[in-house]
């Protein structure tokens, strides 16, 4: 553990694309025909892409180098110097929001359209978000705060069964890994709990990631594929988002659908599809990835608030929240400045929170 990986710029635009299709799928219904896209809809799939690309990176880095009790520890402390910082700060300022809406509704009479002050936001639910266990809570319950944390927590907890597997069990590691993976998988698609889901699916698609990865280190100086599977893929991964969305127990066909666009990407040649996947602008979205899926929500909880005052449109309920109503082409205005803002607050928050809490805990251990 002397030094860090170096990062794949490719994986890093795939992390960037998935993360923008997860705050696409957030935004709000100011507008049926933008909401009701398939591939929109479906953007939720994404956080399962990212387990696998999570699974991939840690086993490629990190399998062969928890010898110790102590590397464990140096382990586990970089995923928490990488997730903790920007969690804990979102977490807290969702928790002022919280306090906000209770002082407008108790001193001035202003109710929240939506949801009540400390409802579903309340102490327990700000306990589980501080120790990062909201994932082993039933959905419903793992998503209060700044929701899109309950992967945060999921990961973290899946990190250490990684790591303890790799230092106790290392002979037999993948063989465990294989069956984990595959295991959740098979639980996924045969009794689809979606009410308590979170630790599955990232259980499924992060020890998947693992096996992958063990398969890329074989494959990679004996097979060489065709580019053209690169965009094949991504063709077929968006015609499952667009056609499987709604149907539960074929979720699971993400996994493998992303390991052949991840085989693609890393055992094809060089050629225009892998340049184009190392666009500086393409490898900056996935670098701010982590903090644009962090911090999306707090977002646009103000920015709903901003267009509420400014355009004073009349609200519809949608799946239980009270959501403005607009024409198309304001609505897809409105989507774009949203989209504008989620970049500039992720930049901000990789810039002053991110980064520089990342380094200083690589310094503590002395990576």
């Amino acid at each position: 553990m002397s030094k860090p990986i170096k990062k794949i710029d490719q994986l890093e635009s795939l992390r960037g694309i998935a993360a923008l299709l997860v705050v696409l799928y957030h935004v709000p219904a100011w507008n049926p025909m933008i909401h009701n896209i398939s591939i929109i809809r479906s953007g939720f799939m994404m956080v399962d892409l990212f387990f696998v690309l999570s699974g991939f990176v840690i086993y490629t880095a990190y399998a062969n180098r928890i010898t110790t009790v102590y590397e464990l520890a140096k382990f586990q402390f970089l995923r928490f110097g990488r997730l903790y910082p920007v969690h804990f700060l979102f977490l807290i300022l969702f928790l002022g929001i919280e306090i906000l809406k209770y002082v407008l509704q108790h001193h001035f009479g202003i109710a929240s359209l939506s949801k009540q002050p400390f409802e579903q936001n309340n102490l327990a639910a700000f306990m589980r978000d501080v120790f990062m266990v909201k994932a082993f809570w039933p959905n419903e319950q793992a998503i209060t705060f700044n929701s899109p944390a309950w992967s945060i927590s999921a990961e973290f907890y899946t990190y250490l069964i990684f790591g303890v597997i790799v230092l106790n069990f290392s002979k037999f590691k993948n063989y465990i890994f294989a069956a984990l993976g595959l295991s959740a998988a098979t639980i996924l698609f045969v009794y689809q709990p979606e009410h308590h889901d979170f630790m599955l699916r990232c259980i499924a698609g992060f020890f998947i990631g693992c096996i992958l990865a063990l398969n890329i280190q074989k494959l990679k100086d004996k097979v060489t594929l065709n580019p053209i599977w690169i965009p094949v893929c991504f063709i077929l991964i968006g015609l499952f988002m667009v056609f499987e969305y709604d149907a539960k127990a074929l979720k699971v066909l993400i996994y493998p659908l992303t390991c052949l666009l991840i085989s693609a990407i890393l055992l094809s040649r060089e050629h225009f599809w892998k340049h184009f996947l190392s666009h500086p602008a393409l490898v900056w979205l996935g670098t701010i990835s982590f903090s644009l899926y962090m911090s999306h929500g707090l977002v646009l909880w103000f920015y709903q608030q901003v267009i509420r005052v400014l355009f004073h449109r009349p609200e519809m309920i949608v799946e239980g929240l009270s959501i403005p109503q607009f024409e198309l082409p304001l609505a897809i205005m409105l989507t774009f400045g949203f989209l504008v803002a989620c970049l500039l607050v992720a930049q901000i928050t990789y810039r002053l929170i991110e980064g520089p809490f990342r380094e200083k805990s690589r310094k503590l251990v002395k990576v």
